[in-house]
């Protein structure tokens, strides 16, 4: 795999994510968010995380190929991840602290947006299927 790609993808598509998740959270839905005590504080821990995300994620793209338009595959890679990533989660937490499942759906949809808006900047940095096998030869 080409690093420098892996890196530029890791960066922008964790900076991208983490954009549109301060923008979401704390401008957009902050009263929705703020009724649910789920205030998002700590801004360089949460840049840590999305950037670890990203990384997983420009990780994975590789072996994930679904369709040929890039944008396309990115927005379903991206989306799946984000469901993955936390609707498990806030459904176990429904379950286990009486929490809104409203909250949990609500939330599990926003993040297939978010990770798919990530997922369109990774995919479009990384390229294609066969990035693996072009940069080897």
């Amino acid at each position: 795999m080409n690093i420098k790609k892996f890196m530029l993808a890791t960066i922008a598509g964790g900076f991208t994510m983490w954009v549109i998740a301060g923008i979401w959270h704390n401008v957009i839905m902050v009263n929705f968010y703020n009724k649910q005590h789920a205030e998002h504080e700590d801004i360089a821990l949460l840049i840590i995380a999305y950037l670890i995300l990203a990384m997983f994620m420009s990780y994975l793209y590789p072996l994930f190929h679904k369709v040929e338009n890039r944008v396309l595959n990115g927005l379903l890679f991206g989306s799946i991840i984000g469901l993955l990533w936390v609707f498990p989660h806030d459904l176990a937490m429904a379950g286990a602290h009486n929490t809104s499942l409203f909250y949990a759906i609500k939330n599990g949809a926003w993040h297939m947006v978010e990770q798919g808006i990530g997922g369109i900047v990774i995919a479009l940095i990384l390229g294609k299927k066969n990035l693996i096998k072009s940069e080897e030869k």
